[in-house]
């Protein structure tokens, strides 16, 4: 089965106040950290950027994705539109660039999971209720799917869903701690990330 990571690299971080993907933990580049996530259980990752960020990861020697014309800019499904259109994967495990406390071992958990259920197309992880669609495991066999809906100007995941087998999986029902899905949206953010991470550390739970 050939497994492609994807690293969704590719928001604007207006919040953020600069390029989310190139703010550091622990001495890696924030996309650097989800590629190393992914890279053991996948046969291997790619990045999906904007056209204009084409140029912004010399250092990554792997495929950047871009979304393709006239989808550009429509949100998850353009992307995954995109990567299975551009890769040959079986099945794809997204993963955001801003997700820092997401490991490997939390990936290889959401792929096995997957990998247990039978004639699912999709994996969403939920905490506490909400969706996490671009952390999450999709077949292939969804990209029909997903340009029949583009093509009608759809562009919500909702729509997506009443129309694949997916399943919904708490974190708890997964193994993954609540925090490994905590997205860095802002500097407030950020700064509360890393006491949390400092903490695990001074009381030994990391």
């Amino acid at each position: 089965m050939k497994i492609k990571g994807a690293v969704m690299a590719g928001g604007e971080s207006r919040r953020f106040g600069r390029p989310k993907a190139f703010a550091t933990w622990e001495d890696s580049r924030f996309y650097e950290r989800a590629v190393d996530a992914l890279a053991p259980i996948c046969n291997d990752v790619v990045l999906s950027v904007r056209e204009d960020q084409l140029n912004d990861f010399p250092g990554f020697s792997g495929k950047l994705v871009t979304d393709l014309p006239p989808y550009e800019s429509c949100g998850p499904l353009g992307g995954l539109f995109a990567l299975m259109t551009k890769t040959d994967a079986e099945v794809i495990i997204t993963l955001p660039c801003d997700m820092p406390l997401f490991e490997k071992e939390d990936a290889e958990k959401l792929l096995n999971f997957f990998s247990s259920q039978k004639d699912i197309q999709a994996l969403i992880p939920s905490v506490n209720g909400k969706l996490q669609p671009l952390s999450a495991v999709y077949s292939g066999s969804c990209l029909p799917v997903i340009k029949a809906q583009l093509e009608e100007g759809d562009f919500r995941m909702r729509s997506f869903f009443e129309q694949v087998n997916w399943l919904e999986v708490p974190h708890t029902g997964l193994g993954i701690s609540e925090a490994a899905f905590s997205n860095i949206n802002d500097q407030q953010a950020y700064e509360q990330v890393k006491q949390y991470a400092q903490r695990r550390t001074t009381d030994g739970t990391d």
